[in-house]
């Protein structure tokens, strides 16, 4: 063998050891260290814009208060929105859901009432992009896609989230928006399944139809 060929294998052959232990020392980066902190700065920086871009066109933002807030308040209009009720707004951004208007509503489109049922389309994602929940796949076909149907009022202790109710109490029918929901207004300080406690949650969120109960109690789904 050459001997220069000798020498060189030689050096590199514990470089190679080198190479191996360092790979081995470097941590992977965990993608929800310090999770609170950066959902915490994330929809505070969300509530910053929001405020500053106020409006009901296309691209504009909307903001309510918690809805049980609103209903447990006995001061006048204290549930309305920053628009209407700039004095009154929480100094927490953790007590309002953000709305960026992606798609207007119909204009003799409803509104639903807390007794209602609605029909949705909807993409849930973290704030690092991870998509935790959809009932469509790709970009929204109305078409082929399948809307998922609840009643507001019978699932406020079923597992849907304080942030959904509120916003689509304020939404009309054919609207879609972009909605970020708190922690506070999500699952908290609770894991849930692929969620990690303390999560901001983003939706792609469209009110496809509004579904009267029939009759007082019943929240039995009629669709025409």
């Amino acid at each position: 063998m050459n001997k220069n060929l000798f020498w060189l294998i030689a050096l590199l052959f514990p470089l190679s050891f080198g190479f191996v232990s360092c790979a081995e020392d470097t941590a992977v980066e965990d993608p929800y260290a310090n999770w609170q902190v950066r959902n915490e700065h994330y929809i505070d920086s969300i509530a910053d814009v929001a405020r500053a871009n106020l409006g009901e066109e296309v691209g504009k933002w909307k903001i309510y208060r918690n809805y049980k807030i609103a209903n447990e308040s006995t001061t006048p209009g204290l549930g309305g929105t920053i628009v209407t009720n700039p004095y009154e707004t929480p100094a927490s951004a953790s007590d309002s859901v953000y709305m960026r208007i992606i798609e207007l509503g119909e204009e003799e489109g409803l509104t639903p009432l807390f007794t209602d049922s609605v029909s949705v389309y909807y993409r849930g994602k973290l704030i690092n992009g991870t998509v935790f929940d959809q009932n469509y796949t790709g970009d929204l076909d109305e078409k082929i896609h399948v809307p998922t149907h609840f009643a507001l009022q019978a699932n406020q202790t079923d597992g849907l989230i304080v942030g959904w109710i509120t916003a689509l109490q304020w939404m009309k029918e054919g609207e879609r928006v972009e909605l970020y929901i708190p922690a506070a207004l999500g699952y908290g300080t609770q894991n849930q399944s692929s969620i990690p406690a303390n999560s901001v949650l983003i939706f792609d969120l469209k009110l496809e139809k509004v579904i009267h109960p029939d009759g007082i109690e019943s929240y039995s789904l009629k669709v025409d």
